[in-house]
């Protein structure tokens, strides 16, 4: 099939990344895709995605942006297209008005807030909290199917078991107020006071960083957490194989792709009792589930599984097998295309 893969007005972080992602699995699995966005995004694209899709770029000002959905519309026809994928309301909004009306606009929810997404003629979730929320607000008048992030599951001969020494706790993730990462230096302050031993990597990087390395400073723990800024993807391997444990800390989120990372690599996870990132693990299988704003709790799961080599291991295990069960590459491209095919199929019995 032809697809338009198209995302406006976030191009940077997890939506992104999403969205880059569906392209390329849907190309995989021999899908002809056209890569849709703003020409101010165009340089943002990596090399391995335009080698697989076809970037067009198309200036859209915003949700009601006639000439943008004209052009869009002359673009749907002119190439035949069978189906458009749509990550965002302002792709959404462009290219439901575009749209002949045998195409389905599918929006790709990666966000709770699915007010500008109900437009669409379908809906793929992140999450099957998200599913649930879509269905509330559609009373399941449209299809509406959970389709996870993909993720890349490292080969097993990369993962390196983890040597005694010193308890080691990691964490990733944008520094603002949500992700709870001042939680975790809280919890961390909480271990050192009753005289354990560990060292903590928090990367990532954002508005708190400032304030939580005077967080960190002001429990007399600096010297213990490195905070290196964001990791790239040739790094990865370093960091988790560095861990004895990853931590979730975030207060409220969607699924964050860091949480299918940790699966992958098979490292114990510690996550917090939250929608959305929950349906992820679950509590004494694949993870430690702790409520959310609590840094007492937190210290406690870390206490455990430090003093618990065998649990740890047991969880990352479960973790790993998991992520490939679920939400590795191979198993969402097939998945996301036989759903994908659903969704035309049923519009064209609809409109014919």
């Amino acid at each position: 099939m032809k697809i338009v893969n198209a995302v406006y007005g976030d191009s940077t972080g997890g939506r992104w990344a999403a969205t880059l992602k569906t392209g390329r699995l849907l190309a995989g699995r021999g899908h002809e895709v056209i890569l849709l966005i703003d020409p101010v995004d165009a340089p943002k694209v990596p090399a391995e995605d335009a080698a697989v899709m076809e970037l067009v770029t198309l200036k859209n000002s915003g949700h009601f942006d006639a000439i943008a959905s004209w052009k869009a519309g002359r673009l749907l026809r002119e190439r035949g297209i069978d189906a458009v994928i749509a990550h965002s309301g302002r792709a959404i909004h462009m290219l439901k008005r575009a749209a002949p009306r045998n195409v389905p606009v599918i929006a790709f929810n990666h966000s709770h807030n699915i007010k500008r997404t109900l437009k669409a003629d379908a809906f793929f979730c992140i999450t099957p909290y998200m599913k649930a929320i879509v269905d509330e607000a559609t009373g399941g008048s449209k299809p509406a199917f959970v389709i996870s992030n993909a993720i890349t599951v490292p080969p097993a001969d990369v993962l390196v078991p983890r040597k005694d020494g010193v308890f080691t706790v990691g964490a990733m993730g944008r520094m603002v107020p949500n992700k709870g990462l001042h939680h975790l230096v809280a919890a961390l302050g909480i271990l050192a006071r009753q005289g354990v031993a560990f060292q903590a990597t928090i990367a990532g990087d954002g508005e708190d960083r400032a304030a939580l390395e005077q967080q960190a400073e002001g429990a007399g723990i600096r010297d213990r957490i490195a905070f290196p800024g964001w990791i790239g993807a040739e790094q990865k391997a370093e960091f988790y194989n560095g861990l004895d444990v990853m931590c979730f800390t975030s207060e409220s989120d969607v699924q964050p792709l860091v949480i299918l990372e940790t699966l992958a690599w098979g490292k114990a996870l510690i996550g917090t009792d939250i929608p959305g990132p929950s349906t992820c693990y679950t509590d004494g299988e694949t993870a430690l589930v702790v409520p959310p704003g609590d840094p007492e709790a937190l210290a406690a799961a870390l206490l455990r599984l430090r003093n618990e080599p065998g649990l740890r291991a047991r969880l990352g295990a479960a973790a790993r097998r998991k992520a490939i069960e679920c939400h590795a590459d191979e198993v969402v491209a097939e998945f996301l295309d036989a759903r994908l095919r659903e969704v035309v199929d049923s519009m064209a019995v609809k409109k014919g």
